[in-house]
């Protein structure tokens, strides 16, 4: 733009300017010829958790949720006896039970640990979900005990009162009691009264009473409710392991009853049962979108007596139905298929028996067939994915990943299992499994990554490092190993006869829990079979968390040799946006001092998790910040991947997704609007940048050819800054354009309703010879380009 024009443009800016004060001009010299070092486009890389329905219920096409019906009331609780079991080692598995209207109460209940990492959750004072008190028991790896409160309005639970140290044994029975009077708890472990606090401020004043465990195996007995007056509230097995039950996000319609049952499931441990007396009764799940035209391909395993029909239903209109006919005595596929000429935006799917009717249900599946045309993806999540060119995708966790068993994952989706634990607000189907996550890579022409179970005891009990090693070994084999081998026969029986050709492999995830001494002996057993099985591959092991240099240093020291990237974490409040990229910046050089002095000094960092947490403007401005740290460290920084990718927008926690949706739509968070941008101009060369930046996070970059220069900048503070950028001479200045993004409110965000109120806008530029100049507004982020 040149200088008549930029300056009516730049009038525009005056009232705006004047509303953030005065603006400072910083002066800079770019030198094009001066390349400080190379930038690998893998710094842009993402990493694709199963976490809040990202993969199953979101982008991988099939729209039921919960199709097993493994995810229910009772989570993995069953009733041996007098005994309520709990026997999985999933994240927060509750079983609540009780009057919600119950005021002062005594709650008693005896439990003992059988396995796992932790101790009890006994919950009291629960109205729902999010509105609760749990006293947790060995809790934070087994060394203190807590009360923790959760709130609808307070985010993620916390902890409230005092914290006691103590553990929780296994295969003891303890005895606990819990009496709540007003405001005041008190805890007593045995005979010991532990805790003893009043919540003056927040607490309320009923709720029913519960247990759970975190990561741990436990039987629980004998729970008993009375009021402080003495009279019995409560005694006996949880009628919800008893009785009637469907599984989550299910319900039932009509006169009859449902039973989630454990016994002669098709697949795996559960099924539901449905049971017409007095009339038709119907399975339901909703919402779902409907397109008008679309044709919506099902099938479902049944089993019993009585016909089975399915509908689409907008209300109690219905908008398509199919007779599958009559259920079978022994399991058996019924395919249907559903098209409405009408939409629909919170459609139900109904599946039907009439009067008589005595039907197990399992595996449902509905998806649209143009989906499957796209390789069975939700085509705006796979165009989401799609739009930020991820050079490079990490799979499957994370946490996740620490637990995976992938071959439960391949194969025919009902022949599928579930995940082993319950984590992230959901019982993951595995229906996204190896095949379907090299397809998507394909799709968006991005490099996989792999991240393996290596069986640590934290997740898998003792003693088991073998036959993970051996898992290990199988998967590298299915992904890369020819047809004629065992498991890359078994790939080409699954439909992909040619390898996969899968490069990037890291050893497990957050190993932190080992300690760095005996995760390092892991690591070099597990590198010196895994090359010996396919020398071609690289390999990654777990760095840090945060700041933690010692962990790195011990890493380091016993392993680069046998390693390619060490991969570290780094999430951050996002109140943290203008000086946290600069203080993770400086853990990264000092991480690569000591890799200079290792026995690899071409050990590369690979921030395999990042992000700031929250999805307001202020984790775009982190995310720019932190992206030109990564491209300033890239002598040493080859990749990245922040977190999370995806994530249903009914999820409890961890409000900081990149891509966020529902079962309609979907919309970026400013953290993907601002990556998107400086995706879109990677250069890859680094180039000098001279002068006093201020309090601007700046990096300058050229192209290959060297006829493009680029500059990112980050202004975090609320004041404009005029930036006066002189290019020497070498580099000849022809057309200059740039883009900005500056909603104006460190609280901006996208929503589904307004999807694009943080975006991109024109910023206006001006050169006259070899000397640009813009103007950054306060909070704001942006790229210049020199061509």
């Amino acid at each position: 733009m040149k200088w008549m024009s930029a300056v009516a443009v730049l009038a525009i800016l005056v009232c705006r300017q004047r509303a953030q004060g005065a603006e400072e001009t910083v002066k800079l010299v770019l030198d094009p010829e001066r390349v400080l070092h190379e930038i690998d486009e893998k710094i842009y890389g993402h990493f694709l958790e199963h976490i809040y329905h990202s993969c199953d219920g979101g982008l991988w096409g099939d729209l039921v949720w919960n199709r097993s019906f493994e995810e229910n009331n009772q989570g993995f609780w069953r009733v041996e006896g007098d005994d309520i079991v709990q026997d999985g080692t999933g994240d927060n598995i509750r079983l609540t039970f009780g009057d919600a209207e119950w005021r002062d109460y005594e709650y008693t209940v005896e439990a003992k640990k059988t396995g796992g990492n932790e101790g009890f959750l006994i919950l009291f004072r629960v109205l729902n979900d999010k509105d609760f008190y749990w006293c947790n028991l060995g809790g934070w790896s087994n060394v203190r005990h807590a009360l923790e409160r959760g709130r609808a309005d307070g985010g993620r639970w916390g902890v409230v009162g005092p914290r006691v140290e103590g553990k929780i044994e296994e295969d003891r029975w303890y005895t606990i009691k819990i009496r709540c009077e007003g405001p005041r708890f008190q805890v007593w472990l045995d005979e010991d009264r532990i805790i003893d606090f009043t919540d003056d401020d927040k607490a309320h004043l009923s709720g029913a009473v519960g247990i759970g465990t975190w990561s741990t195996k436990a039987v629980f007995r004998k729970p008993r409710v009375t009021s402080l007056e003495g009279e019995l509230l409560y005694d006996g097995i949880p009628e919800t392991l008893t009785g009637p039950s469907v599984a989550r996000h299910w319900t039932v319609r009509g006169e009859g009853e449902a039973y989630v049952e454990t016994e002669d499931a098709f697949n795996d441990r559960c099924c539901q049962r449905i049971i017409a007396k007095g009339g038709p009764v119907a399975l339901r799940q909703k919402p779902f979108r409907v397109v008008a035209g679309e044709t919506y391909d099902g099938s479902l395993w049944g089993r019993g007596q009585g016909e089975i029909v399915v509908r689409l239903l907008d209300g109690e209109t219905v908008l398509d139905e199919d007779v599958l006919g009559n259920a079978a005595r022994v399991w058996s596929m019924l395919c249907f298929q559903l098209r409405s000429k009408n939409a629909a935006e919170d459609a139900t799917l109904e599946i039907g028996v009439p009067e008589g009717g005595d039907v197990r249900i399992d595996q449902v599946s509905l998806t649209p067939t143009s989906w499957r045309r796209r390789g069975g993806f939700r085509p705006d999540l796979l165009d989401a994915i799609s739009g930020l060119k991820p050079p490079v995708i990490r799979w499957p966790g994370g946490c996740f990943a620490s637990a995976y068993r992938w071959k439960q994952g391949v194969g025919p989706q009902h022949e599928r299992k579930v995940h082993p634990i319950s984590i992230w607000d959901q019982q993951d189907v595995y229906s996204f499994g190896t095949d379907e996550f090299v397809l998507l890579c394909k799709a968006v022409k991005a490099e996989p990554l792999i991240v393996v179970n290596i069986g640590t005891p934290q997740w898998m009990g003792q003693g088991r490092e073998k036959e993970f090693e051996r898992e290990v070994l199988d998967w590298l084999e299915y992904c890369n190993g020819p047809e004629s081998s065992k498991w890359g026969s078994v790939r080409a029986k699954h439909g992909h006869a040619q390898p996969y050709g899968v490069k990037y492999w890291e050893i497990d995830n957050e190993t932190w829990h080992m300690g760095a001494e005996m995760y390092s002996d892991w690591v070099r057993r597990l590198a010196e079979v895994m090359r010996e099985k396919d020398p071609s591959i690289q390999l990654a092991a777990c760095g840090s968390g945060g700041f933690n240099l010692e962990w790195n240093k011990v890493l380091i020291e016993r392993t680069a040799d046998v390693i390619d990237y060490l991969s570290i974490h780094h999430y951050h409040g996002p109140d943290g946006f203008a000086d946290g990229p600069i203080q993770y910046e400086e853990f990264i050089m000092k991480t690569a001092a000591l890799i200079a002095e290792s026995k690899n000094p071409d050990l590369k960092i690979y921030c395999s998790e990042w992000n700031a947490q929250s999805t307001d403007w202020r984790t775009g401005l982190f995310c720019g910040g932190l992206l030109n740290a990564f491209e300033r460290c890239g002598a040493i920084f080859e990749m990245g991947g922040p977190a999370l990718f995806l994530r249903h927008v009914s999820a409890a926690a961890w409000d900081n997704a990149f891509i966020n949706f529902d079962h309609r739509t979907w919309f970026p968070a400013p953290n993907y609007v601002v990556m998107k941008l400086w995706r879109e101009h990677y250069l890859p060369q680094r180039v000098e940048l001279k002068g006093d930046a201020g309090g601007l996070n700046l990096i300058g970059t050229k192209s290959k050819k060297g006829d493009k220069l680029c500059l990112k900048a980050v202004n975090p503070s609320n004041r404009p800054v005029e930036l006066e950028i002189k290019v020497e001479p070498s580099f000849k200045v022809g057309s200059v354009t740039g883009r900005q993004i500056s909603p104006g409110d460190l609280k901006a965000r996208n929503t589904l309703d307004a999807p694009h109120a943080v975006h991109p806008e024109p910023l206006f530029t001006a050169a006259e010879g070899q000397t640009i100049r813009c103007h950054l507004l306060g909070h704001s982020a942006a790229v210049l380009v020199v061509e």
